[in-house]
């Protein structure tokens, strides 16, 4: 199990997402030599919240969501996002936090067949790295308890 079914009461709601470095961030839809993405760019952009539309389910159990960044003059905002966990486990987006979420943003709604189709139209833009919670808040006493 990755995500509790109650997980599901979020739709409509904002969730936060603060990105980390992880595996490293890219352009989508672009040449070569545009691919990667600075990370100093996305971490000068910082945290953002998305608007869940609804959550997917993979082999079963909800996986991740889809929804749009609503963050105002933010690097993300207006975009659309799918976004998963990448641990085994069992979390939620309180107190027990999947320690990495892979993100993918684009101008367009993510179309699921199973797994998330990555958007191809720029701007769009792949992280593998971060977290998510129903808020900043959240987050910040997660990462205390963790040190």
């Amino acid at each position: 199990m990755s995500l509790p079914h109650s997980v599901r009461e979020y739709e409509g709601q904002l969730v936060c997402f603060e990105p980390w470095h992880g595996w490293g961030w890219f352009r989508l839809g672009v040449n070569e030599e545009d691919h990667f993405l600075d990370y100093a760019i996305v971490d000068a952009a910082g945290v953002f919240h998305i608007r869940v539309v609804r959550f997917f389910d993979y082999e079963g159990e909800p996986r991740g969501l889809v929804g749009r960044v609503e963050q105002a003059g933010h690097l993300f905002d207006g975009l659309w996002a799918a976004t998963w966990t990448m641990c085994v486990g069992e979390f939620d987006l309180v107190e027990r936090l999947c320690a990495r979420w892979d993100i993918e943003l684009g101008p367009t709604e993510p179309r699921i067949e199973g797994w998330p189709i990555p958007p191809d139209t720029p701007p769009a833009f792949a992280g593998h790295g971060g977290v998510l919670a129903e808020s900043h808040a959240a987050i910040l006493r997660w990462r205390d308890q963790r040190h």
